[in-house]
């Protein structure tokens, strides 16, 4: 039995167990997470209003900086939020009869209101709280595997050196995304989520040739979810052959997985499926398959 094929196993033994939920390996870079943050609710303002404040940070209404006794600083400006107001007003209209009956319609109206930045403020304490990085040592056989596929592949970037709140890989960029190691807390997941991340853009028809199967997967669907778990399962094959084997990176990889398998109707053949695929991936990265 080959080291792909006890990785696959082990990982169908834990989902079959029941995992705890998933949880994201890595902190820091909130306000990339949201861009534009309220103060009092911490949501996210949503993609138009993120464009009207164009400024990422927390916001307050005047009525909040003078509930938390705080002040605006002078030359302040404001910045406008917009929302839609469901108004009612009476409309005449025929009923089935033919008569004329008065009925209550609604429409949505389009309102505003103004808000301030906190740095415009005196006397607001920010509740971005500062994230104490971590201090990790790379793993020199996890760092080897990914400079010498990241070096080999021409028009592949890899991005690690910037705080994100993100890791994500995109096609059209073939571009490779990840938090900075020391925003982890344990550094075995730091590399599991970059294989994580690696995998996926072995996608490319000049690699593992599965970017056709992805052009149209919509987020959630079976196709995506196929994806995902090749994904993870490549990272899970590549943290083996690096010889990483942290219980509990192990646990929030297979507990990633089941959150997909949900998509798929809890089907576990799938991961067997999805196993050959992930391991002609994991070769590639190592460069077995070149």
């Amino acid at each position: 039995m080959n080291v792909y094929q006890m990785v696959t196993d082990r990982v169908i033994e834990q989902l079959e167990k029941g995992v705890c939920p998933w949880q994201r390996p890595w902190t820091g870079a909130s306000l990339e997470d949201g861009g534009a943050i309220s103060y009092t609710s911490r949501r996210p303002y949503s993609m138009l209003n993120q464009m009207l404040l164009g400024r990422s940070g927390e916001w307050l209404t005047w009525k909040q900086i003078k509930d938390n006794g705080g002040k605006l600083k002078k030359g302040a400006k404001a910045g406008m939020v917009v929302f839609f107001k469901q108004t009612a007003f009476k409309k005449q209209v025929e009923n089935e009869n033919g008569e004329k009956e008065e009925r209550i319609c609604t429409y949505p109206l389009l309102k505003y209101y103004n808000v301030f930045h906190i740095d415009d403020c005196e006397g607001i304490e920010s509740k971005v709280k500062e994230i104490e990085p971590k201090e990790h040592e790379p793993i020199e056989e996890c760092e080897d595997i990914i400079n010498g596929y990241v070096e080999r592949e021409d028009g592949l970037t890899f991005q690690n050196d910037k705080p994100s709140g993100q890791a994500y890989y995109s096609p059209s960029k073939d571009l490779v995304v990840v938090p900075k190691i020391n925003q982890y807390e344990i550094v075995e997941e730091y590399y599991s989520t970059t294989f994580h991340e690696l995998t996926h853009s072995t996608m490319k028809k000049s690699r593992c040739d599965r970017e056709e199967d992805n052009k149209m997967a919509a987020f959630g669907s079976k196709d995506y979810s196929r994806e995902e778990l090749v994904a993870e399962l490549g990272a899970a094959m590549l943290c083996n052959k690096a010889g990483l084997d942290n219980a509990k990176a192990f646990k929030n990889s297979v507990a990633y997985l089941k959150g997909w398998l949900k998509a798929l109707k809890s089907d576990n053949k799938m991961i067997v499926w999805a196993s050959s695929r992930a391991e002609k991936a994991a070769r590639y990265i190592i460069g077995e398959n070149k």
